[in-house]
C-alpha cells in the first residue's frame, strides 16, 4: 500500500467577501470594516477593491496620480456592494455615480495605516493623556498627502461606531470606524471633508442602535435648536474655531491680528 502527499487545499481568495461578513455589513453590525472593505491583496500580485456605498448606481476606479480610469466595480447581487479585482497594486481614487450626481474620492478604507498613535492610546488608557482635543473629536489633517478629517471617539461598549452627517445622508452603513483594542476608541479618516461639515456618531449597543450621539470632544457644534456637532479648525495663537486670519500670515503684526480676532490656522500647520 502506498500513500502520496498532498498539500492541504488551500481556499481560492476571491473578490466577493465571505457571506457572514456581507450579512454583518447589510445590517450595518460588523466589527471590523477595514477587514473587507478597501484594498486586499490578491496573492497574484494584484489586489481587490470591495466598496459599500448603499444607493450608489455605479463605481469606477480611476489612478490617483493622473485620473485616468484603470477599471470598473462589479455590482453585486447585494445591492450597494461592489467589488473587482486588478492586476497591480496602486493608489486610487474612487468615480461614484450617484442618482443626484458623480463624486470622485479617495475610498476612506484605503487608509489602512492605524491613524492615533500608540503612545496616545497608552496615555489615553492611563488617564494621563494632557491634550485629548488633539487626539479625540474631529481633526482636519492630511494623511498619504490627502486632506480630509480623521475622526476617533471612546465607547468601549459599543458593538460599531458610524460617523453620520450629510456628507453620506446621515447614512450608518457608510462610514463604520476601526476599534484600536484594548482602548476602546473607535477611529475613521474620510478624505476631502471640509471645516464647517455638521456630524454625530451613529453607535450599535448592546441591544441596538443608540441614538445619534454628538461629539463630546468637538470643536464646534450647531447654534440650537440644531444639536449636531461640527468640523472646525483651531487657530494656532488663539486656539478659537471661527473664521477669521489669512493662513500663512507668519508675522508678528498677522499674530497679534490672530489674538484679537478668531481664525482658522490649523494647529501645528506653521513654525
Amino acid at each position: 500500500m502506498s500513500f502520496t502527499h498532498k498539500e492541504p487545499l488551500q481556499p481560492k481568495l476571491t473578490a466577493m467577501p465571505a457571506s457572514k461578513d456581507v450579512e454583518a455589513l447589510v445590517r450595518a453590525e460588523h466589527h471590523d470594516p477595514f477587514s473587507i472593505l478597501g484594498p486586499h491583496d490578491d496573492e497574484q500580485g494584484g489586489q481587490f477593491i470591495r466598496v459599500f456605498l448603499p444607493e450608489a448606481l455605479s463605481v469606477q476606479v480611476l489612478s490617483r496620480d493622473g485620473g485616468e480610469t484603470f477599471g470598473s466595480l462589479e455590482a453585486t447581487q447585494v445591492p450597494g456592494l461592489f467589488v473587482g479585482q486588478f492586476r497591480t497594486r496602486q493608489p486610487y481614487l474612487l468615480k461614484i455615480q450617484w442618482a443626484g450626481g458623480e463624486q470622485i474620492t479617495e475610498d476612506p478604507y484605503s487608509f489602512s495605516q492605524l491613524l492615533l498613535g500608540e503612545m496616545d492610546l497608552y496615555l489615553f488608557a492611563e488617564g494621563n493623556h494632557r491634550d485629548l482635543s488633539s487626539c479625540l473629536g474631529a481633526q482636519v489633517t492630511s494623511v498619504d498627502g490627502v486632506q480630509g478629517v480623521r475622526f476617533a471617539v471612546w465607547a468601549p461598549n459599543a458593538r460599531r461606531v458610524s460617523v453620520v452627517g450629510d456628507f453620506n445622508i446621515w447614512d450608518g452603513r457608510r462610514h463604520p470606524m476601526r476599534l484600536r483594542h484594548p482602548s476602546g476608541v473607535w477611529e475613521i479618516f474620510i478624505p476631502r471633508l471640509q471645516p464647517g461639515a455638521a456630524y454625530k456618531y451613529e453607535i450599535l449597543g448592546a441591544h441596538g442602535i443608540l441614538p445619534l450621539k454628538a461629539d463630546p470632544m468637538a470643536l464646534a457644534t450647531q447654534m440650537p435648536p440644531d444639536t449636531a456637532s461640527k468640523v472646525a479648525r483651531l487657530c494656532r495663537w488663539t486656539g478659537k474655531t471661527t473664521n477669521g486670519c489669512r493662513r500663512g500670515a507668519t508675522s508678528k503684526k498677522a499674530r497679534r491680528r490672530c489674538r484679537s480676532t478668531s481664525c482658522t490656522w490649523v494647529r501645528g500647520s506653521a513654525s
